[in-house]
């Protein structure tokens, strides 16, 4: 275990983050608890299993709870100072804080992150049923090291490009780019993330910001399979969007490496290269071209991104 974040369901109290020593961070009063949950959630909080997180991102934390008729029952962990529109109102623990770091950026869970409800006995279990709610007095997250170091993922911004994962090992594909991107778009969390960091990462989606934190542009790398949800469909016409498929057009989303327990929003305020970005212009590695807004052609010459672990 890398470390727990721990929410207390009384207000004023601080969240924490704590280690496998005991030592703790204090990380910001908690100024609301969740009422309810959402239900449907955003589509894409159907995969996976109940009790875990589904998305962890620069301005949000989504909690799936459980898979209710074919959808994703969903509670939310936000700072105090961001806007997430897949949260619901009244659907969220609100903790004092701001996008991009903390914990929605150095501690941010990975997806798949196992989701406890801490029983007014002291006892964490499992929270894959929302009437487990009821008899909370805290939230607690649990991170753990992934199986094995992964350096950096590496996706050629090429149709028929590839996409891989490196390690100790050397590299390995996971899958083949249907279209890449040349452009940006205004997706709102790039509003709290660092330029060349990623913002997000839920099955369907890995957001990563091109713009300082305050502005808005980035670009987006889906699945294909994602792509012909309700929400994504116009995404196979548009330039703001990497599209990936598997090796043998199996499905990726909501799969490990990529789009699951791996990538994590990078911290404006650390050091750290988690969650940093990089691209290749011209066969050279640099930082990705500084771009806001909703643009067309501004990516067009990059060749290939990194995204570091």
């Amino acid at each position: 275990m890398m470390f727990k974040i721990h929410v207390p369901m009384t207000l004023g109290e601080q969240a924490q983050v704590i280690f496998p020593d005991g030592s703790s961070l204090d990380m910001g009063r908690v100024l609301a608890v969740p009422q309810k949950s959402r239900h449907p959630g955003f589509t894409a909080s159907k995969y996976g299993l109940g009790g875990q997180i589904i998305a962890t991102a620069s301005n949000a934390h989504h909690i799936q709870v459980s898979v209710e008729d074919g959808t994703g029952r969903t509670m939310s962990l936000l700072p105090s100072q961001t806007f997430a529109n897949a949260t619901g109102f009244g659907t969220s623990f609100v903790v004092e804080g701001t996008g991009g770091s903390g914990l929605w950026g150095e501690y941010a869970p990975f997806v798949g992150s196992p989701v406890y409800i801490v029983n007014r006995v002291g006892i964490p279990v499992l929270f894959n049923n929302i009437q487990l709610f009821q008899f909370a007095s805290a939230l607690e997250i649990r991170v753990y090291r992934p199986e094995h170091d992964i350096e950096y993922f590496e996706i050629e911004n090429v149709p028929g490009g590839r996409a891989w994962y490196h390690d100790a090992g050397g590299d390995h594909q996971f899958a083949v780019v249907e279209s890449g991107a040349g452009g940006t778009g205004r997706f709102e969390g790039t509003l709290y993330q660092g330029r060349g960091m990623v913002r997000a990462n839920h099955p369907g989606v890995i957001c990563v910001s091109t713009c300082p934190k305050r502005e808005i542009g980035g670009f987006q790398i889906v699945p294909l399979s994602h792509t012909y949800s309700s929400e994504l469909q116009k995404t196979r016409r548009m330039s703001q969007y990497i599209v990936l498929r598997g090796i043998g057009f199996e499905d990726i989303t909501g799969e490990s490496p990529f789009f699951k327990g791996w990538v994590r929003p990078g911290d404006v305020d650390s050091d750290s290269r988690t969650g940093w970005v990089s691209c290749r212009i011209k066969g050279r590695w640099q930082e990705l071209p500084n771009v806001s807004g909703l643009t067309e052609h501004t990516l067009e010459n990059v060749e290939a991104i990194r995204i570091y672990l």
